[in-house]
């Protein structure tokens, strides 16, 4: 039997891709339950798993999971006999149902960097495990961490003197699990200066890869870098700056660059204030030489401050989060944009019915539903921590057709769908270029 493939409904038509938030999911309230700094990974079954800390005394790390239809009781990961600190963290990522939590700690006076770990998807965590050395000549803070391929942690954090100098970020690995740790790598000795003492790093991880992102200190010019280990984080080789303006300051912005791994590459968003207005930036950074091929704005929109920047990604779209005072309120605002960095939406995703700043969001891909992103943040005027997931949606505008080459994204239904074609079954081919096509094969 033969087959045809016809195109029709022309000319082409281009689709803008935006975010459709739910209704917002409240999942903490008030100073007793605690709302700050939310965080959110997705473990198996598409089911999201949040954290957040409890800052009024006693302290806590608290967090809840998703059950297929609801968000089952807040539980306390941490409590107050394990004294978690710091202004900064904690920190959560999973492969599967296997997760990871990273904390600092105050029982010591140098402080210990902790992590508990579960294997059952956040339904029960391990007693805590000693990451940081134990030592009495150094301090420990800003913990952060990654999950590589194989379901190991790999976990970075800073090291300072007793008196809160010198600063290093330090990188261990684990292969058992995270029972136990390879030697600290200080990464920042690949580069002048010292790090930000105030600046978290982040990770992320590609194969055997492992790429490091920090702001750096050199004589005040607090610029982004990149580092990049070939054996799981055992040793790093080569480091790199990403910024095309030095940002000059004579203070610490508490601002972290975040990353994505698509492909062959990283995008990489990152504030800086070099121009003069503390703008986000993004950058796609080949993983193979950390060369950059691009240094713009994530959206230009005239605030005098974009911040706190998080992003994720599809493997087909990146979406980027951040907080940004806009009209004198903070608000979660978002963009969306394909691997080579072109914007196609920016919008707000936090609840704007709710009054007050809305600030320190995060975002991962999954949720409820196949396809959506989740994501998390703070509404600390009403002290609330607040979940909300969307897919990637789509509005059609005609276009003529261009004819050149172009490669495939995806095929969707008319509904949006990801599908695999089907015979004498409409459907829509999205390319690289932003037209779509709309086909049926008749058989």
């Amino acid at each position: 039997m033969k087959s045809f493939l016809f195109f029709f409904l022309l000319p082409f038509f281009t689709f803008a891709q935006y975010l459709g938030p739910s209704t917002t999911h409240v999942l903490s309230n008030g100073n007793s339950e605690g709302y700050h700094r939310p965080r959110v990974v997705m473990t198996a079954s598409n089911s999201p798993f949040v954290i957040w800390s409890k800052t009024a005394s006693p302290k806590e790390i608290k967090a809840r999971k998703w059950n297929g239809t609801a968000f089952d009781s807040t539980v306390s990961l941490v409590n107050s006999t394990l004294k978690p600190a710091g202004f900064i963290g904690p920190e959560i990522a999973a492969k599967g149902d296997t997760l990871y939590l990273i904390f600092e700690s105050s029982l010591h006076n140098n402080h210990v960097i902790y992590m508990k770990r579960s294997f059952d998807g956040g339904l029960s965590f391990s007693d805590t495990i000693r990451v940081s050395d134990n030592s009495n000549t150094h301090k420990f803070a800003m913990p952060n961490l990654t999950v590589r391929e194989d379901g190991n942690p790999v976990i970075s954090y800073m090291q300072c003197l007793p008196g809160w100098t010198h600063w290093k970020q330090m990188v261990k690995t684990s292969f058992d699990f995270g029972t136990t740790f390879s030697t600290a790598v200080d990464v920042s000795d690949l580069v002048p200066g010292e790090p930000c003492d105030c600046c978290q790093s982040t990770l992320v991880s590609i194969g055997n890869n492992i790429f490091l992102l920090f702001r750096n200190n050199d004589l005040n010019v607090r610029n982004s870098y990149i580092a990049k280990s070939d054996d799981d984080g055992l040793t790093f080789t080569a480091a790199q700056d990403l910024d095309d303006v030095n940002w000059v300051l004579n203070a610490c912005p508490t601002s972290s660059p975040e990353g994505a791994v698509l492909g062959d590459s990283i995008m990489v968003i990152r504030r800086n204030g070099g121009s003069g207005i503390n703008e986000l930036y993004k950058s796609n950074v080949n993983i193979a030489d950390l060369q950059k091929s691009y240094f713009t704005q994530v959206e230009s929109s005239g605030s005098f401050l974009q911040d706190q920047p998080k992003v994720a990604t599809d493997l087909i779209y990146f979406v980027s989060v951040w907080e940004e005072n806009r009209n004198g309120v903070k608000e979660c605002f978002y963009n969306v944009m394909y691997p080579n960095g072109a914007s196609l939406y920016n919008g707000v995703i936090s609840d704007t019915a709710t009054i007050g700043h809305k600030v320190k969001p995060d975002i991962t891909y999954g949720g409820p539903f196949a396809g959506c992103f989740s994501i998390v943040y703070s509404a600390s005027n009403s002290k609330e921590v607040h979940f909300r997931y969307s897919p990637i949606m789509f509005s059609v505008g005609a276009n003529e057709i261009h004819l050149q080459n172009k490669k495939l994204l995806k095929s969707v239904d008319l509904l949006g769908k990801m599908i695999t074609p089907e015979s004498n079954k409409p459907f829509l081919n999205i390319y690289n270029d932003g037209t779509v096509e709309r086909k049926v094969i008749v058989q």
